[in-house]
């Protein structure tokens, strides 16, 4: 995980922050001193993965902040809060996809917590790849689909003599059988559209 934005209004809290984070995760985070500053941040770098807030900030208890980050960006959010409060919001946190850790707090328990968000990230991010590519490919079928059934409906071809056309089409103009599938698409709506 690269791209960490720390929230904390807190000065000796932010250093041990961020000094934590670049040793243990070999990234560079930013720092944001107020809710303010985290939402102007965020609005010019949407690409944050994770946002780490050190409540209360100067200009707001942080909880909103939290719920901005997970309504308005892709990014992880983990709120710091005092213990004593943790009961209170942790419920409506976890409906809204918040991390609250409780304060005072182990640097294990925040390295692993951090590892496993990045885990679960990388991961979700592979699925989403493969959902695009799965996407890609159920568009191409389509779209070789939908020329075949034109060569069949106004050319009066078969099936097949509509997919050996195609086949046969794409090796001459030496393009992808779903590009060749488009100018085939293309051409018949031109003529019979």
């Amino acid at each position: 995980m690269e791209k960490i934005l720390v929230i904390s209004s807190n000065v000796k809290a932010s250093e041990a922050l961020i000094n934590f984070l670049r040793e243990s995760f070999n990234c560079t985070p930013k720092l944001a001193e107020s809710a303010y500053q985290a939402k102007t941040n965020l609005d010019t770098d949407p690409s944050v993965e994770l946002a780490v807030i050190n409540s209360p900030l100067m200009d707001e208890s942080g909880y909103e902040l939290a719920e901005y980050i997970i309504e308005k960006t892709a990014a992880h959010c983990i709120f710091m809060i005092k213990e004593e409060h943790v009961e209170k919001i942790s419920v409506r946190a976890e409906k809204t996809g918040i991390i609250v850790v409780s304060k005072p707090f182990s640097k294990s328990l925040l390295y692993q917590l951090i590892r496993t968000i990045d885990i679960a990230a990388s991961r979700s991010a592979e699925l989403y790849r493969r959902n695009l590519r799965l996407e890609e490919k159920i568009s191409e079928i389509q779209t070789i689909d939908k020329a075949k059934f034109m060569l069949m409906e106004y050319k009066g071809m078969t099936e097949e003599e509509a997919h050996t056309y195609l086949e046969q089409y794409a090796m001459n103009k030496r393009k992808k059988k779903s590009l060749a599938a488009l100018a085939i698409i293309d051409k018949l709506s031109e003529q019979y559209l």
